[in-house]
């Protein structure tokens, strides 16, 4: 996963209602480590405010690499 990816962004056993689709990835954090990493996305103003809201089990994503 790098910078320009794209990705759709799910709550875990939602996968029919996406928070986000074709997400660009902005940058990727703690690569070293996959269980505290994290993505910096660009959203649009509702999927931002559905995702700021804390799911205690992440989020879900399906990867759309960018070549």
């Amino acid at each position: 996963m790098k910078a320009r990816d794209r990705v759709d962004l799910f709550r875990p056993g939602d996968s029919a209602h996406p928070v986000a689709t074709d997400a660009m990835v902005l940058g990727v954090t703690g690569v070293e480590d996959p269980l505290t990493g994290g993505l910096l996305l660009a959203l649009p103003p509702r999927a931002a405010k559905t995702a700021v809201q804390p799911v205690p089990e992440g989020y879900a994503i399906v990867i759309r690499p960018s070549g």
